[in-house]
């Protein structure tokens, strides 16, 4: 039986690796030209429309305003082409750290990140048509209305409530035909998550299997949804690899920006440089790293930050960079006593899973690998759980694309050296943080990476939420519905932990002692890729999000975000362009 096994999986791999190398091939051949971009005849243009970032906030702007406006647009991007190849779900985590990704670090951080090297988080960010849309995992989320009601009773935001956002946020929404849902018949896990909702039913808490953006089977972001129907409109140019360097505000007391300076490599690598000038209104689409990176290299920021990087003072805004937020996730790894229901070696060789997806676009191909999620919004302390089934991890790859050191992936995974190992990987976090970092400056240039600061944990209330986290996760991955999955919770053994646990009793009953947790969690917890708040509604921005003092500028992306959202944040900043985009067309009315 075990020689006939091996045989069947040989034969797999050799499948498996043909189809491998095919695909390569065709993605070589058919490698994605970008289409309509701009002809650089002139070192000085014109555009009544500028937009700074083709990502999800881009991608849709210049869709409406392209359909919509008689204006000029032009789409101004820093990478390329994602490929076909990025559209494949399963292999989305292969795409960090490579051409497609801006592979930020963030600096050493005080009160987390102790188990990576140099204390220092990676923080992967879409370089290219679609951005981090085509980057990430593809979850869809359709928003929480109190995280709206909330800007406005605890920012004193007007004009920001689930009723003014809602309408946007339902235009926002991909076709059900653009959206792919775990089936509850997946896997044991997906069903045992069901089951788990009628055990749960006493508390306040959201089941939900994962919706991800896919149609047939392949990555359907903002740059399907939106973007690529409009690529060829008259109205819309696009210039790609190209970096937006410095904004030039007029020196007029109605500030205006007049024009933005662009570097393009040559074949040689060496830089042309062009200015485009704006005619109607700038529009920041950068992300929360990069837009207010963008603003302090022009001079808009905080003098005291400008003059000790020695850049030039074009407008004094004091928290530009300031407020950025994130979610923090703590995983743990918690292995099952059954065979087939997770990502493994064993899984990924059969043949007749690569058939099914390549027939049916579904299967495990046709998917990240989460399949659910659980939230409990109570405050003060609303918490998200999610369920990444995922049994066998690979060392090297996740070691990549996480910066562990390698005794904290040991501990966090000690069953790593097991391809075929069955099991699910439960990450707990806190849906409203209070800690806060920020984007900083340590050189001129923006051919140079930011300061990227999040400051995980500095608020010991993000400690004692997630630890609520934890605890939760803990009693739905032992209550009755997952107990047919025979699961074993592997609680780190972490030498700089050791003085708190985990002790034997913590292995039978599961309730590790509160320093442990936090010990753990200041260890091996990692961001979650979802940062806003550098550019905040209130302090950076008005309620159209326009630059406050300078008329023309907009910032539109999730850098305006006051607070964090709770979930994942995609379709919410689609939803914010489109806002946008209602007001920016409204405005043009004044222009004719």
């Amino acid at each position: 039986m075990g020689m006939h096994l091996q045989k069947l999986l040989c034969v797999g791999a050799i499948v498996i690796g043909f189809f491998a190398a095919l695909l390569i091939l065709i993605c070589k051949l058919h490698e994605e030209n970008i289409p309509n971009v701009l002809k650089l005849e002139n070192r000085e243009l014109v555009f009544d429309y500028v937009i700074v970032g083709a990502g999800t906030a881009g991608s849709t702007l210049s869709s409406l305003l392209a359909k919509h406006s008689n204006g000029s647009i032009l789409l101004i991007e820093a990478g390329a082409s994602f490929g076909y190849f990025s559209r494949i779900p399963l292999l989305a985590t292969f795409q960090q750290k490579g051409i497609n990704d801006w592979s930020f670090l963030s600096v050493p951080q005080k009160y987390s990140s102790k188990g990576l090297i140099e204390q220092r988080q990676c923080l992967p960010r879409g370089k290219g048509l679609g951005g981090s849309a085509n980057l990430n995992y593809m979850l869809h989320f359709d928003g929480h209305a109190p995280d709206f009601d909330s800007w406005h009773k605890l920012h004193n935001i007007s004009n920001w409530s689930w009723n003014d956002v809602s309408p946007f946020m339902t235009a926002a929404k991909p076709k059900k035909e653009e959206l792919y849902e775990i089936p509850r018949s997946y896997s044991m896990l997906s069903e045992a998550l069901d089951e788990s909702t009628v055990e749960f039913m006493h508390e306040s808490w959201q089941f939900r299997r994962s919706i991800y953006n896919i149609k047939n089977g392949l990555r359907h972001s903002v740059l399907q949804q939106f973007l690529l129907p409009v690529i060829n409109s008259v109205n819309l140019r696009l210039l790609p690899q190209a970096l937006v360097k410095r904004i030039s505000l007029s020196s007029s007391s109605n500030l205006k920006a007049t024009s933005v300076l662009v570097g393009i490599k040559d074949e040689q690598n060496k830089e042309i440089e062009l200015i485009i000038k704006v005619r109607r209104e700038l529009l920041l689409c950068a992300g929360a790293y990069q837009s207010p990176q963008l603003l302090l290299a022009s001079g808009i920021g905080d003098t005291k930050l400008l003059k000790r990087v020695g850049l030039p003072v074009q407008h004094h805004l004091p928290l530009v960079g300031q407020g950025l937020h994130d979610h923090f996730n703590v995983p743990l790894f918690v292995s099952i006593d059954i065979i087939g229901p997770t990502l493994n070696q064993r899984t990924l060789l059969n043949p007749m899973n690569l058939i099914k997806y390549l027939n049916t676009g579904t299967g495990v191909f046709g998917n990240f690998g989460v399949l659910g999620h659980v939230a409990g919004y109570e405050e003060p302390m609303p918490f998200g759980i999610t369920f990444f089934g995922a049994g066998a991890i690979d060392e090297s790859a996740l070691m990549s694309i996480s910066n562990f050191k390698r005794s904290a992936f040991r501990a966090l995974f000690p069953r790593y050296h097991n391809a075929s190992q069955e099991g699910f990987v439960v990450i707990s976090s806190c849906l409203q943080p209070r800690s806060r970092g920020s984007v900083s400056l340590l050189h001129k240039t923006m051919r140079r990476n930011p300061l990227i600061d999040p400051n995980y944990l500095n608020d010991e209330h993000d400690v004692a939420c997630t630890i609520a986290a934890i605890r939760n996760a803990v009693k739905i991955v032992t209550s009755s519905a997952f107990s047919k999955l025979r699961p074993h919770i592997h609680w780190p053994k972490l030498q700089e932990c050791a003085n708190f646990g985990p002790f034997k009793r913590d292995f039978l009953e599961h309730q590790p002692s509160d320093n442990y947790l936090e010990c753990l969690m200041r260890h091996i917890g990692l961001g979650s890729h979802h940062p806003g708040g550098s550019c905040s509604l209130g302090s950076v921005v008005d309620s159209q999000l326009r630059l406050h003092g300078v008329s023309n500028v907009r910032v539109v992306d999730a850098s305006v975000l006051p607070r964090p959202i709770s979930g994942n944040p995609n379709t919410v900043i689609a939803a914010i362009a489109m806002r946008a985009a209602s007001w920016i067309l409204k405005d043009e009315l004044q222009y004719d």
